[in-house]
């Protein structure tokens, strides 16, 4: 993907600057994201510069974000618009339609407003209208939480996943996992046990009850092996000792992504569904994993 510049048009500068450091990370890197708080501020720049997108907020002091996103588009045919509101309605639906790309209701995931930004720039995108949340669901990537104290490590482990087309968010403290966990669903959880004086352990806990209810898949990993069998009594799906190849927890992921839909919660199976067969998984795997659950 070539670098695209965005424009964030956003009074909370808080929001502003998560928004900004979402789709920096979320796009490796390939975009560059400026943000201002005002309409009058992002008229200065966009006669100043050239931006791909502009994502705007509706209400702004002074000139509002509908008024501004007109401006673009009447001007800047080229630049791209998305409208982000916290105070829809049917009538700002309507106008959104004619005059924007995008439109998004607070609050929204973060992945939303990465794959809206993908599908506006996107020359092959189709749609009469403005996109909404609903037209996002079927590009929707799966999502890993990695939790390492081990900046090297979990650098790695993130941009190999993330070149395997995952949505990767990493926490490098138990704090920062816990509000990932508290606000988004994750499809696997990578767990370090040792994470400074916390215990990865301690977060299992604390969430097993969500982490059950929408089926996040938990690896644990420990260069000690002794906690292969504490973390199988607390439920985790996996094992892994350190150190780990990439090649070996690629491997772990595919098998856990491409089994993830037949895993079912009734062991009887009478629900009519397959359940998820580990053995077959573990056959396939390399020497370094283990799956910590299996009979």
């Amino acid at each position: 993907m070539d670098t695209q510049s965005i424009l964030i048009v956003e009074d909370e500068q808080n929001l502003a600057r998560t928004l900004a450091q979402a789709l920096r990370l979320g796009s490796d890197g390939n975009f560059v994201v400026e943000t201002c708080v005002s309409a009058e501020e992002a008229l200065d720049l966009l006669s100043e510069k050239n931006y791909h997108v502009v994502i705007s907020d509706l209400r702004l002091p002074g000139i509002d974000g509908l008024e501004l996103i007109t401006h673009v588009k009447t001007n800047y045919e080229d630049t791209h618009t998305i409208l982000i509101t916290g105070f829809g309605s049917d009538e700002v639906e309507l106008q959104a339609d004619q005059m924007t790309e995008g439109y998004l209701t607070k609050p929204f995931d973060m992945l939303d407003l990465l794959l809206m930004v993908q599908k506006v720039i996107d020359p092959n995108k189709k749609k009469n209208g403005a996109l909404r949340r609903d037209d996002l669901k079927d590009d929707t990537p799966r999502r890993i939480l990695i939790m390492e104290d081990d900046v090297g490590l979990r650098r790695i482990y993130g941009k190999a996943l993330r070149k395997s087309h995952y949505q990767v968010d990493e926490a490098p403290t138990v704090q920062v996992a816990r509000d990932l966990l508290t606000r988004n669903e994750y499809e696997i959880f990578i767990c370090d046990i040792h994470m400074g004086r916390e215990r990865g352990t301690d977060v299992l806990s604390e969430f097993s009850e969500k982490l059950e209810q929408v089926g996040t898949q938990v690896v644990m990993c420990s260069a000690y092996h002794q906690y292969r069998t504490l973390t199988e009594e607390m439920g985790a799906d996996f094992f892994l000792e350190k150190p780990i190849s990439l090649g070996s927890l690629l491997t772990l992921i595919t098998r856990l992504m491409e089994n993830k839909p037949i895993k079912i919660a009734d062991p009887t199976g009478t629900n009519g569904n397959s359940q998820i067969d580990e053995d077959s998984i573990a056959a396939d795997l390399p020497a370094d994993l283990e799956p910590s659950n299996l009979s």
